[in-house]
């Protein structure tokens, strides 16, 4: 069973300025004008979403996504197609969407919950929690929103949208505006939420975000469906795009098999990544990753690099090493020695030969997922990682 279902789902918008074009467009459907004359904002969308998924939507600016969350809130509507919500929605999607600005704090709570079917006397009943959350004191309550810091709004958006107790929750970008500490609280409410079956769907720049607390992702591109379905592979092909537009492979050199995630120009530089002893370490036990690279006198020696990283299930950097000396033309053998600070668990490894001084970081060739190693530390150890620490007690 589907809690969302699209099929073929077509949106467009028209560019023109023609007052009487958007007229046309209003009355009879932007299709009916010439193609030339539109902008697609979503193309022949198709996917579904099962109760309890939490869904990453992710893409460059203009790609789609918040287009497609209007419409499944149903603020916008669409070209053709189908677009099936089984369910209550709600949803934060810009910042102010749903407040009147002249009315205060207080009076939107009531508001937003009264057009979301909610009672008089649950609103009443909840407020003091719904501000509490929002971290909006008593005195700003009291004060018409549009007097509200931008921060100000996404809290008071977020907590009154969590309260609407809704089947499908739709988040775009908003959260972005909040400060550290407040995103966290709300990825924790998420986790809540998550956790009794609500079904969730995200859209963020924020990659690390997504991967953290998604258990799918959507990539979106150009009103396109690039991919869609696990998490870490599709947002791996998403950074490719991003750090290696356009790159082809060097020469017909070979992919590393298994690997999640391989990309970049020069793509067969790196020989191979081997772990000496064995894949198992004891907390605080030597660790030695070897890496071989050759180097093609094609590849410019200054600001060269090799790093690896060592990431946790979501695919997120928990420790990253880079070489510091110079490399040369030919055959490299670059060994990583260091002492194993992870706490139990699997990590993966990626390795990279890179131009640390691009901004961002281009990779002539780049392995995610290229090799795997266990930790095995003490059942008293927390966290992902036993930093060392000197604690003195008076």
């Amino acid at each position: 069973m589907n809690i969302i279902k699209i099929e073929n789902l077509n949106k467009s918008f028209i560019k023109s300025k023609s007052p009487f074009k958007k007229i046309f467009g209003s009355l009879f459907g932007s299709q009916k004008l010439n193609s030339a004359e539109l902008f697609y904002a979503l193309n022949d969308i198709n996917f579904c979403v099962k109760p309890g998924e939490c869904v990453g939507v992710i893409g460059k600016n203009g790609s789609g996504k918040s287009t497609l969350l209007k419409i499944l809130s149903g603020i916008s509507g669409y070209d053709n197609g189908s677009c099936e919500v089984k369910g209550s929605v709600s949803s934060l999607l810009e910042l102010g969407v749903g407040f009147n600005p002249e009315y205060t704090g207080i009076e939107n709570i009531y508001l937003n919950g009264t057009v979301n079917g909610l009672s008089k006397n649950f609103i009443t009943r909840d407020i003091d929690k719904i501000l509490n959350f929002a971290e909006i004191s008593p005195e700003f309550a009291r004060l018409p929103v549009r007097t509200y810091s931008s921060g100000m709004l996404v809290r008071l958006g977020f907590a009154s949208m969590i309260w609407l107790d809704t089947d499908i929750i739709l988040v775009d970008e908003a959260l972005a505006v909040g400060d550290y500490r407040f995103q966290t609280k709300c990825f924790k409410k998420f986790e809540e939420l998550k956790k009794i079956g609500k079904t969730i769907l995200y859209v963020s720049h924020d990659i690390d975000s997504v991967r953290r607390f998604c258990t799918r992702a959507i990539w979106l591109d150009n009103g396109k469906i690039i991919a869609n379905g696990d998490v870490a592979t599709v947002t791996s092909k998403y950074i490719e795009s991003c750090v290696n537009p356009g790159n082809k492979a060097h020469g017909q050199k070979q992919r590393l098999t298994g690997a999640l995630n391989h990309y970049g120009s020069h793509i067969g530089a790196i020989k191979n990544i081997s772990i000496p002893k064995n894949v198992e370490f004891y907390l605080h036990e030597n660790v030695r990753i070897t890496v071989d690279v050759y180097i093609s006198d094609d590849i410019s020696l200054d600001s060269l690099g090799v790093s690896i990283a060592l990431k946790d299930k979501f695919g997120l950097d928990l420790i990253v090493f880079q070489t510091d000396e110079p490399l040369h033309y030919g055959t490299n053998q670059i060994n990583f020695c260091f002492e194993n600070r992870l706490n139990s668990g699997k990590y993966t490894i990626a390795a990279g030969l890179e131009n640390k001084n691009s901004l961002p970081i281009t990779y002539y060739e780049y392995i995610e997922g290229a090799a795997e190693i266990k930790s095995i530390a003490p059942p008293q150890t927390f966290g992902l990682i036993s930093a060392p620490c000197k604690i003195y007690v008076r």
